[in-house]
């Protein structure tokens, strides 16, 4: 086994045929074929189960599969990092982030990064699942900015604080139930939440000795939460400090009595060790937006 034979191998396997992996790496598909029949020797199991339509991974495929791109990526960055600490430039630096948990944070920090690291690449990812350890199964992302309940959870994950804010709920301006004080009169309306919007909701109403809103909507996009409190009449959950942002978007705070917890925006990477110079620069700008934030969040 060699890294010439798993890139091959994670060609075929995005291609989902060695015919289409050998156009893509321009390379002739007996070359392709020969080098899978070696690795699957290596291994001593088959990868693939060939048909006409293509191919499709077995168990252990699979399983070597993730392991191929985490290992390709620790080569990229390995390669990347040598080239930061030469020439100051170079790479690619992946960020994973939620847009409920970012604010101006994100932005800002941009902004002094690319001051400084004109020459790296930068892709941002907007998070849309729960598996927060999933983000690192194929090691693509450097880090990640996500906003959580328990910002202290024991998942092996290396985690920093970034900001605490807290969380108020919101309405079309002329929604029914905007002038409702209380959560416990809440709990049949439509809700768009994130992610950690539905466990919110659901220790609110237990603290009344009620149950969850049935009717409700996780939504990972600010911009589509915010249309559908407008089309649907649904109630959102964002952080108080953005009621100046929601009055021009149409949307009103609630004045509640029952106080929400606070959310929390974390630094989540799986190694800050491992971290590429540009990376570690990211994360820094990051940290000093944060310092410079008011104490009610973004």
């Amino acid at each position: 086994m060699n890294l010439r034979h798993l890139k091959i191998f994670e060609a075929v396997a995005q291609a989902g045929s060695i015919r289409g992996a050998a156009r893509n790496a321009a390379l002739t598909q007996p070359a392709m074929s020969y080098a899978i029949r070696e690795l699957e020797q290596s291994v001593g199991a088959p990868l693939l189960v060939r048909s006409a339509k293509g191919v499709v991974l077995t168990a252990i495929g699979e399983a070597l599969l993730r392991r191929a791109r985490r290992l390709s990526n620790e080569v990229r960055r390995a390669e990347e990092e040598i080239a930061q600490l030469r020439d100051g430039a170079g790479g690619l630096l992946r960020v994973a982030f939620s847009s409920f948990a970012v604010g101006q944070l994100l932005p800002d920090a941009l902004l002094d990064f690319r001051r400084h690291w004109p020459g790296v690449a930068l892709e941002l990812q907007e998070f849309s699942g729960i598996d927060v350890k999933g983000l690192w199964d194929g090691g693509d992302f450097d880090f990640a900015i996500l906003g959580e309940l328990d910002p202290a959870v024991d998942d092996g994950l290396d985690r920093e604080g970034l900001l605490a804010f807290p969380l108020g709920v919101f309405a079309r301006t002329g929604h029914p139930l905007s002038r409702m004080r209380s959560m416990a009169r809440l709990q049949e309306a439509l809700w768009v939440v994130p992610s950690y919007g539905a466990e919110l909701l659901r220790r609110s109403f237990e603290g009344f000795g009620m149950a969850a809103p049935r009717d409700m909507v996780i939504c990972h996009s600010w911009q589509l939460g915010v249309t559908l409190v407008h089309k649907a009449d649904a109630l959102t959950l964002a952080a108080t400090s953005l009621a100046r942002s929601a009055a021009s978007r149409g949307l009103v705070g609630l004045r509640l009595a029952d106080r929400l917890p606070q959310v929390h925006v974390s630094l989540l990477m799986q190694d800050r060790a491992s971290l590429t110079p540009a990376a570690r620069a990211f994360s820094d700008a990051l940290k000093q937006v944060a310092r410079t934030m008011p104490p009610d969040g973004p």
